[in-house]
């Protein structure tokens, strides 16, 4: 796990200032590698280069530059098949001089050209260098495990592992807020992927690689589509799911260095730490919890880890901990991610950090087997969407006239709603109507839909339980899932693996049909039952959490104050209306409405404008 800069240029050639903002932009991701710092530099182009030494801790150095001197390479991730890869080559006749990952993946392209991507398996971004042609590419792995940004100006293209590397950029104009991309944020609690916050400064998606020389394109070579196979046996499916997912927890126990695992109270994270367990035993896993009933997965984690027989290493956190640590976060994630579990996640890493250098978690699952309580809600509500389309439409305006307080009325606009007009991810924020009141900019030609229009097409007659998936894999999981896992565990040098994310993982799960993923209401229904032999009946059935944070609680009272003061100062009050937001923490306190996640978007945003458009971010860093 590392992190890099890329600098290309099509006609010119790098000058001193370039050569320094490569230099700079490095500096601001150096907590992605502290192993190693260095910088190369071409004509046409330029890397900086951090990194966390995983595998060959002596041989893996880079930028990696070929001997005859036309290849040079930057990689951050794991290539958990990069053995095997070598092998084959080998057998071909190829010699190589280290054991790393980096000198495998430029030999695979030195032979097969770009489409050698497809063959690699896991979590990757890299970029090559061809200084006899003078191209470069750019790749990403299947699901955007690993990031990869990139700018464009008038003089070619800077690609980056983190977004706050721009800060060092003397060619950016600087960070803003794009309109477009805020009112798009206030749905979702993200920038969907290629876009961010900024709108100049895109992610080059999941599953594609990006080539840029004498001809520029970008090409998808991997998607995530499910297949359900009805003909197939479950026991057949439950067999075939078994396998590959030990097989991938044993792929992401590939290391020379110590690897942990995160253990929250439910049974993804069980299922991943009990099989490396097995594999490794004295794993150490990791639990972090607050001290608010009802928010704490320690005991449960406790009983998981007494029933696995590992070392169990327990954070208690409070509200000091959050409040702390809270500008920190907002910081890392680059754009804002407005997930209240995010400093969770920051002070588990942290910890973990202290232990180990790689652990393993079970985020993915939810997304591949149906995890989240709110595809039940769709698969209940498949009898009414079933209907006549003139008859949902009178059931429609029925239920809405209803009152709020009347049972079954959601229920009603759900099944009578189009899956793509209700659902838009894991997380819907504001509504349309709800952003003109709180969104100075707001502007009634951009709906939310534009962001998942393209996704729906994709799913076109499939079961709104599968839609709904297919959504938060291009969505939710891309964007949220994954971004805070990665940027909050590399804040502290620690890389987090996801095996549920795997080519073989995916494989398996795409094959299941809605009855395999959710059975009267269980959710996950057969990734419970292919693993309740290794794991206790409690933790089997446990419903998920996913490190629950005392937001709602806190924003009643200890924290009422710090949030009024926060939008109080606002520097962000050309797009927050400032009496609004404090009006939904009113109506919050006083318990008129659940409003939580309406102020934390906001919050959220208002400190990454403090720190990232205000100039804020300098005294983090000096502060550090």
């Amino acid at each position: 796990m590392c992190g890099f800069i890329g600098m290309f240029k099509n006609d010119s050639a790098l000058t001193e200032k370039d050569r320094h903002d490569i230099e700079s932009m490095s500096a601001l991701i150096a907590h992605r590698g502290p192993d190693q710092n260095a910088c190369l530099f071409h004509s046409h182009a330029g890397f900086g280069f951090r990194r966390l030494s995983i595998i060959d801790l002596t041989g893996g150095d880079q930028p990696y530059i070929t001997p005859d001197g036309r290849y040079t390479a930057v990689y951050n991730g794991e290539i958990y098949n990069y053995l095997i890869l070598r092998d084959e080559l080998i057998k071909q006749g190829e010699k190589f001089a280290t054991r790393s990952e980096i000198e495998v993946i430029v030999r695979l392209y030195s032979i097969y050209g770009p489409s050698f991507i497809s063959r690699l398996r896991g979590m990757f971004a890299f970029l090559i260098y061809d200084s006899l042609e003078n191209k470069i590419m750019a790749g990403r792995d299947p699901f955007g495990i690993k990031p990869m940004y990139y700018r464009e100006n008038e003089n070619g293209i800077i690609f980056a592992s983190e977004m706050k590397a721009y800060l060092g950029d003397s060619s950016y104009g600087g960070f803003k807020a794009d309109k477009a991309m805020l009112q798009h944020y206030m749905t979702f609690q993200y920038v969907t992927e290629p876009d961010t916050i900024t709108g100049d400064i895109k992610i080059l998606p999941a599953g594609h690689y990006m080539i840029r020389g004498i001809t520029d394109e970008i090409t998808c070579y991997y998607k995530s589509v499910f297949s359900p196979n009805k003909t197939l046996k479950y026991d057949e499916k439950k067999k075939a799911l078994r396998e590959a997912v030990e097989k991938s927890v044993e792929a992401h126990l590939l290391s020379d260095v110590p690897v942990g695992a995160f253990l929250s109270s439910g049974v993804d994270s069980a299922i991943i730490t009990s099989i490396a367990s097995k594999l490794q035993p004295g794993i150490k896993a990791f639990t972090v919890g607050f001290d608010v009933k009802g928010y704490s997965e320690l005991d449960d984690a406790t009983q998981i880890s007494e029933h696995l027989n590992i070392d169990h290493i327990k954070l208690q956190c409070d509200l000091k901990d959050f409040t702390d640590n809270y500008e920190k976060v907002i910081y890392h994630l680059d754009s804002p991610v407005a997930d209240p579990s995010v400093v969770a996640i920051y002070l588990i890493s942290r910890e973990a950090a202290k232990h180990v250098k790689v652990v393993l978690t079970g985020e993915g699952s939810d997304e591949l087997f149906g995890g989240y309580r709110i595809y039940d809600t769709a698969r209940s509500a498949a009898c009414i969407s079933r209907l006549p389309g003139f008859l949902k439409y009178v059931l429609l305006a029925m239920a809405k006239a209803l009152p709020d307080s009347v049972k079954g009325k959601n229920f009603l606009i759900r099944g009578c709603t189009p899956v793509e007009k209700r659902f838009v991810g894991n997380s819907f924020v504001f509504s349309e109507e709800s952003k003109r009141g709180v969104l100075k900019t707001f502007d009634k030609s951009i709906c939310y839909t534009d962001r998942t229009r393209a996704i729906y097409a994709e799913s076109t007659g499939c079961s709104p339980l599968v839609r709904m998936q297919h959504c938060d894999m291009n969505t939710w999981l891309r964007s949220d899932i994954l971004v805070k896992g990665d940027r909050l565990s590399m804040a502290h040098s620690l890389e987090a693996r996801v095996p549920f994310l795997d080519k073989e993982v995916f494989k398996a799960a795409s094959l299941l049909c809605d009855r395999d993923k959710i059975h009267k209401h269980t959710t996950k229904y057969i990734l419970r039952d292919v693993f309740a032999d290794i794991l206790n009946k409690e933790t089997v059935m446990r419903p998920k959490l996913g490190y629950p944070v005392p937001v709602r609680v806190w924003l009643k009272d200890e924290l009422y104050d710090w949030a009024a003061d926060i939008i109080k100062s606002s520097t962000a009050t050309d797009y927050i209306v400032t009496s609004e937001a404090l009006k939904l923490l009113e109506e919050h306190r006083k318990g008129k409405a659940d409003l939580y996640h309406q102020i934390w978007v906001i919050l959220t945003f208002i400190t990454w404008y403090k720190l990232y458009v205000d100039g804020g971010y300098k005294a983090f860093c000096e502060s550090r």
